[in-house]
């Protein structure tokens, strides 16, 4: 990795440096696909918390992301500089296309961006931005910190189209030329480590967070109860793009045997994706139409209601570097039921602040619901720890002042032309 500050030597010069809690405020240049309300993942929630976290801490934050309607170019949210930036291919459909020419507009606009601030590091959050972040690193003299949050090969379970290889070799290229990479779990720093043959000195790991204020001033529970029918219903919860790794199919392969058991279980599955009305249209195939529910797109407000509403979370992802709903639905103080994978496996720890089953596994997956459902006050203690401990490991306030220490030691070291 170019320039990667090395374990120890680097360190013992940082704290040298600087005494804790005496950091200086940094100017920060964060580049996202994703942020507010153009939220598709977790990449866009994780920026926006993160970003506002380290205006809180005094540091000045400017995020550069895509224009969506309805949207002014530039505002300040939060203690935040939030700069939109116009795409002129407007066919997402090309996705790749897409952010070639995203990179574009975000070059031209970060150049006359850097002559009005001086920033002391980029952030670029995965390859979606690479082109961009690399080109004003090498303008710019900046110290780059790259957050990946998934990689292809992960994603896809392999190689194995053109398009996915070049998107490797992007991220490859930005892991490569960036000063820190910063992960959000160990499972993905190993990841990183083997399929990018970097050091595992240069690979941070920061976990993501959740506001502790999540659910506040949320839409009554009983606007969405009455909205799509949950009277008496047994709500299991389910939310992500609808793509192959969510492994929401398991949920359709499971359903048969639990809803046999129980006819009034209802699985409510949130978001957009591309297998979206294939999923309807097995669901309608299958005739379960009465007890799966593919919902689309949802407001924000919605999900947040539903998490409170829900009497289970259900996480069957077969790939997840981290998986931020499941912060989210230990905060509701909801039963969790995640995949055994990647970072779920790292938050969850079966049977005592949730539940885990087998990813893609819809035997697994039907015990393991039918278990929690007739084991109300097992399940209820389990949730009450899981709230316990999502606001003392997953706290953004502690995530961001970490996060500002990574950017202060790859900024000194780059001075250091280390």
């Amino acid at each position: 990795m170019k320039k990667a500050f090395m374990k120890g030597s680097f360190t013992l010069f940082f704290y040298m440096k600087r005494k804790e809690g005496c950091m200086e405020p940094l100017r920060i240049l964060m580049l996202a696909w994703e942020y507010p309300p153009m939220m598709v993942g977790g990449l866009g929630r994780h920026v926006y918390e993160l970003s506002r976290a380290l205006a809180r801490y005094g540091h000045d934050v400017h995020v550069v992301t895509v224009y969506e309607e309805q949207c002014t170019t530039y505002e300040k949210v939060h203690g935040v500089h939030v700069h939109r930036v116009a795409v002129d291919y407007r066919e997402k459909y090309h996705f790749y296309e897409w952010i070639a020419q995203l990179n574009k507009s975000m070059i031209v606009y970060t150049q006359e961006l850097c002559k009005v601030y001086a920033f002391d590091v980029i952030h670029a959050h995965d390859w979606l931005v690479a082109i961009c972040a690399m080109d004003l690193q090498k303008q710019e003299q900046l110290s780059l910190v790259t957050t990946v949050h998934a990689t292809e090969r992960g994603r896809n379970s392999g190689i194995y189209t053109s398009l996915q290889w070049k998107i490797h070799m992007h991220e490859k290229e930005l892991v490569t030329e960036s000063n820190v990479v910063i992960v959000c779990s160990q499972f993905m720093k190993d990841e990183v480590v083997r399929d990018f043959e970097v050091n595992s000195d240069a690979v941070i790991v920061h976990p993501n967070g959740i506001d502790q204020y999540f659910f506040h001033a949320v839409t009554p529970s009983l606007e969405i109860t009455n909205h799509y029918n949950l009277v008496n219903r047994l709500v299991v919860f389910s939310i992500g793009r609808i793509v192959n790794e969510k492994g929401f199919y398991t949920i359709i392969e499971a359903a048969p045997q639990i809803t046999q058991r129980y006819p009034q279980i209802l699985f409510i599955i949130a978001g957009q994706g591309t297998m979206l009305e294939q999923y309807r249209a097995a669901v309608q195939g299958m005739g379960l139409q009465h007890s799966i529910h593919f919902l689309g797109h949802i407001t924000e407000e919605e999900q947040r209601a539903f998490l409170q509403r829900c009497d289970v979370l259900l996480i069957p992802s077969l790939y997840e570097p981290f998986g931020i709903v499941a912060l989210e639905g230990m905060l509701a103080k909801r039963p969790v039921l995640v995949s055994r994978v990647g970072g779920l496996q790292e938050i969850i720890v079966d049977g005592v602040n949730g539940f885990q089953m087998q990813p893609g596994c819809s035997q697994s997956l039907s015990e393991k619901l039918i278990w929690i459902i007739e084991q109300p006050k097992i399940a209820h203690r389990v949730a009450n720890k899981g709230y316990e401990d999502v606001l003392v490991h997953y706290n953004w306030n502690e995530i961001a002042r970490t996060t500002a220490q990574t950017y202060e030691k790859a900024v000194q070291h780059h001075k250091c032309g280390g």
